[in-house]
């Protein structure tokens, strides 16, 4: 088993440099740092259907990435749904206007015969994501109805708001950007 030294580098190195090497090997140990390393990892390995074993030695973590068990047939290609992504708490350039667009834009998301797969929010956009409100209240409906909700985890940490995040999970820019990538169509309000 090869081992994978990436500790000291920034969110979402560690992932790409373990899927580089994940082409050329069925397993490998990744060396990180902290542990949001070690849950960019783990989703990644989920959205492969690799197994993961996950561990710490006291001061650093690693992960145990293998391709075995996984379903040779799996397109990762494969497109997925609607996915909308959300980068302000207000919609358009007007602020006192864009807070009432936004509000009525989720909203009537929740109307929709046909819901997104998924909703991105990143920069500003995790404000909806950690406040109180009927903006709240609409994206826990989406959330309760299917809709997989994920706010970017720098973005939190950026301004401060992980611990209040009330809807959804936090992820990464390397998730982010393989969502859309697989997205049947990006809705950008």
């Amino acid at each position: 088993m090869e081992i994978l030294d990436v500790r000291g580098l920034e969110c979402p190195l560690p992932v790409v440099k373990t899927k580089e090497l994940l082409k050329e090997i069925d397993k490998v140990k990744v060396l990180v740092d902290n542990e949001i390393a070690i849950e960019n990892l783990t989703k990644f390995a989920g959205v492969r259907h690799y197994q993961i074993v996950t561990g710490d030695d006291g001061d650093d973590f690693y992960a145990i990435i293998a391709k075995e068990g996984i379903d040779e047939e799996l397109d990762f290609n494969e497109k997925s749904g609607d996915v909308v992504v959300i980068s302000s708490k207000t919609m358009g350039s007007n602020e006192e206007l864009g807070v009432v667009l936004m509000k009525s834009f989720i909203f009537a998301l929740t109307k929709q015969d046909q819901l997104p797969k998924e909703m991105i929010f990143y920069n500003e956009g995790i404000f909806l994501t950690t406040n109180e409100g009927d903006i709240l209240n609409d994206l826990k409906y989406l959330e309760s109805q299917g809709v997989d909700i994920v706010s970017c985890g720098t973005c939190l940490d950026f301004f401060n708001r992980k611990e209040l995040l009330q809807v959804g999970a936090v992820t990464n820019m390397y998730d982010i950007v393989e969502r859309m990538e697989k997205a049947e169509k990006v809705i950008k309000p």
